[in-house]
């Protein structure tokens, strides 16, 4: 059984990053999640300038598009494959380059990780202002809501309703997940918001003046 021993060995890791971080279950947790998301960041970051770079190659055709969109706009068959054709002309794919490699990489890390910090970790266990990490925390919650926000906010071409969505979905699943899985996306999403601040002063002073 491949995947409880995933599970097992992450435990572990946590049991051993909390002896480093002075018997902390909760600094485990914290330690463990920041280095993996720290290892994946050389995946993400490529993934990341490939999403930017699609977007403003769509950006670039967005009058053909919106030629195409007045055009067919009784035909939606008409218009989508009007659509994939000009994206063929311009070599543009419908996602890009390497997303689903990527995602089949980390989706089962994050589940891994999930799985493991869910299940019955930090029962009675304190950490920082939380008496229970096996229990929800509102201010934790909050903290991941404020980073979702901010690692959404750094993305250009995100709009402020999509900002807002993201926010209030990411508070309430951390309000209504366990403290312990709180802090691993409070880590993730801290490390995700440094991330996106990076490539958006990246891209600033590439912009030609």
């Amino acid at each position: 059984m491949i995947w409880p021993a995933i599970i097992d060995a992450v435990r572990s890791l946590v049991f051993i990053a909390s002896q480093v971080c002075g018997h902390s279950t909760g600094g485990g947790i914290l330690l463990v999640s920041l280095a993996v998301r720290v290892a994946l960041l050389p995946l993400t970051l490529r993934m990341a300038r490939r999403v930017r770079e699609h977007q403003s190659r769509i950006a670039a055709i967005a009058p053909k598009l919106e030629k195409l969109r007045r055009r067919h706009a009784d035909d939606q068959a008409a218009l989508g494959q009007a659509t994939l054709d000009l994206y063929r002309e311009h070599d543009i794919g419908l996602l890009p380059r390497g997303s689903l490699a990527s995602l089949v990489i980390q989706a089962p890390v994050g589940a891994a990780l999930y799985r493991a910090f869910g299940t019955n970790m930090g029962v009675r266990v304190s950490f920082l202002w939380m008496s229970d990490l096996a229990q929800p925390d509102i201010a934790l919650a909050l903290v991941c809501a404020t980073l979702a926000g901010v690692a959404a906010g750094a993305e250009p071409s995100v709009s402020r309703v999509a900002i807002a969505m993201n926010v209030l979905v990411t508070g309430f699943l951390a309000w209504r997940l366990a403290a312990s899985v709180g802090l691993y996306w409070a880590a993730s999403n801290g490390v995700s918001a440094v991330q996106a601040l990076v490539l958006r002063r990246s891209a600033s002073r590439a912009r030609p003046a």
